[in-house]
Protein backbone atom coordinates (compact mmCIF):
# COMPACT_ATOMS: atom_id res chain seq x y z
CA UNK A 1 0.00 0.00 0.00
CA UNK A 2 1.33 3.65 -1.01
CA UNK A 3 2.40 5.89 1.91
CA UNK A 4 -0.60 8.36 2.70
CA UNK A 5 -0.09 11.77 1.64
CA UNK A 6 0.63 14.06 5.23
CA UNK A 7 -2.20 16.72 5.74
CA UNK A 8 -0.73 19.66 8.11
CA UNK A 9 -2.43 22.76 9.27
CA UNK A 10 -0.94 25.95 8.48
CA UNK A 11 -2.78 28.37 11.30
CA UNK A 12 -2.66 31.36 13.16
CA UNK A 13 -1.42 30.91 16.86
CA UNK A 14 -4.37 32.53 17.86
CA UNK A 15 -8.02 31.13 19.40
CA UNK A 16 -9.08 31.63 15.91
CA UNK A 17 -6.57 29.49 14.41
CA UNK A 18 -6.96 26.76 16.88
CA UNK A 19 -10.45 26.57 16.36
CA UNK A 20 -10.23 26.12 12.68
CA UNK A 21 -7.43 23.49 13.16
CA UNK A 22 -9.51 21.50 15.93
CA UNK A 23 -12.41 21.45 13.06
CA UNK A 24 -10.30 19.88 10.41
CA UNK A 25 -8.90 17.33 12.52
CA UNK A 26 -11.71 15.65 14.65
CA UNK A 27 -14.89 17.74 12.48
CA UNK A 28 -17.55 20.27 13.49
CA UNK A 29 -19.42 20.20 16.73
CA UNK A 30 -22.61 21.29 14.56
CA UNK A 31 -22.03 18.82 11.79
CA UNK A 32 -21.23 15.73 14.10
CA UNK A 33 -23.39 13.65 11.88
CA UNK A 34 -20.87 13.99 8.91
CA UNK A 35 -18.13 14.19 10.95
CA UNK A 36 -16.93 10.66 9.59
CA UNK A 37 -16.54 11.56 6.35
CA UNK A 38 -15.22 15.36 7.00
CA UNK A 39 -12.31 15.72 9.21
CA UNK A 40 -8.66 14.80 8.63
CA UNK A 41 -7.81 12.98 11.89
CA UNK A 42 -4.15 12.76 10.47
CA UNK A 43 -3.71 16.38 10.51
CA UNK A 44 -0.80 17.85 11.69
CA UNK A 45 -0.23 21.08 13.22
CA UNK A 46 2.76 23.45 11.35
CA UNK A 47 3.49 26.39 12.33
CA UNK A 48 4.07 29.20 14.85
CA UNK A 49 2.88 28.37 18.35
CA UNK A 50 2.56 31.24 21.09
CA UNK A 51 5.06 29.25 23.47
CA UNK A 52 7.47 28.99 20.06
CA UNK A 53 7.35 33.31 20.40
CA UNK A 54 7.33 33.69 24.02
CA UNK A 55 10.59 31.61 24.39
CA UNK A 56 12.49 33.62 21.77
CA UNK A 57 11.10 36.86 22.88
CA UNK A 58 12.92 40.16 23.00
CA UNK A 59 11.91 41.79 26.51
CA UNK A 60 12.56 45.22 25.10
CA UNK A 61 9.44 44.57 22.53
CA UNK A 62 9.11 42.09 19.97
CA UNK A 63 6.38 42.85 17.17
CA UNK A 64 5.62 38.87 17.11
CA UNK A 65 3.88 39.09 19.89
CA UNK A 66 0.89 40.94 19.85
CA UNK A 67 -1.94 41.82 22.79
CA UNK A 68 -5.49 39.48 22.42
CA UNK A 69 -8.32 41.25 21.62
CA UNK A 70 -11.50 41.38 24.08
CA UNK A 71 -13.07 38.78 21.17
CA UNK A 72 -10.14 36.86 21.22
CA UNK A 73 -10.29 36.25 24.76
CA UNK A 74 -13.77 35.48 24.63
CA UNK A 75 -12.83 33.52 22.41
CA UNK A 76 -10.35 30.98 23.65
CA UNK A 77 -12.11 31.04 27.00
CA UNK A 78 -15.37 29.68 24.89
CA UNK A 79 -13.21 27.13 23.62
CA UNK A 80 -11.73 25.46 26.39
CA UNK A 81 -15.27 25.59 28.31
CA UNK A 82 -17.17 23.64 25.12
CA UNK A 83 -15.19 22.46 23.17
CA UNK A 84 -14.19 18.85 24.11
CA UNK A 85 -11.06 18.34 21.80
CA UNK A 86 -9.82 21.18 24.46
CA UNK A 87 -11.11 19.33 27.03
CA UNK A 88 -8.54 18.96 30.40
CA UNK A 89 -9.36 15.29 29.25
CA UNK A 90 -9.34 15.98 25.61
CA UNK A 91 -7.22 14.56 22.89
CA UNK A 92 -4.61 17.74 22.16
CA UNK A 93 -3.28 18.53 25.97
CA UNK A 94 -0.45 20.70 24.26
CA UNK A 95 -3.58 22.46 22.02
CA UNK A 96 -5.01 22.86 25.34
CA UNK A 97 -1.94 24.41 27.18
CA UNK A 98 -1.01 26.40 24.41
CA UNK A 99 -4.67 28.20 24.75
CA UNK A 100 -4.04 28.58 28.10
CA UNK A 101 -0.81 30.22 27.81
CA UNK A 102 -2.15 32.58 25.56
CA UNK A 103 -4.85 33.52 28.00
CA UNK A 104 -2.44 34.15 30.74
CA UNK A 105 0.25 35.86 28.72
CA UNK A 106 -2.28 37.77 27.01
CA UNK A 107 -0.76 37.53 23.52
CA UNK A 108 -1.08 35.76 20.14
CA UNK A 109 1.09 35.03 17.19
CA UNK A 110 -0.04 35.22 13.53
CA UNK A 111 1.29 33.20 10.90
CA UNK A 112 2.66 36.60 8.63
CA UNK A 113 5.03 36.38 11.78
CA UNK A 114 7.20 33.73 9.77
CA UNK A 115 7.53 35.92 6.46
CA UNK A 116 9.10 38.61 8.84
CA UNK A 117 11.52 35.62 10.24
CA UNK A 118 12.72 33.89 6.72
CA UNK A 119 12.79 37.97 5.42
CA UNK A 120 14.88 38.59 8.27
CA UNK A 121 13.21 40.48 10.19
CA UNK A 122 12.41 40.18 13.67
Amino acid sequence: MPDRPRFCALVDSDPDGMAIMATYKYGSMKQAHDNARLNVPGIHWLGLRTSDVVSGADPHGDEALMPLSMRDRKKAIAVLKNNPVFAEDGPEPRWRSELQQMLMLNLKAETELLMNIMNGGG
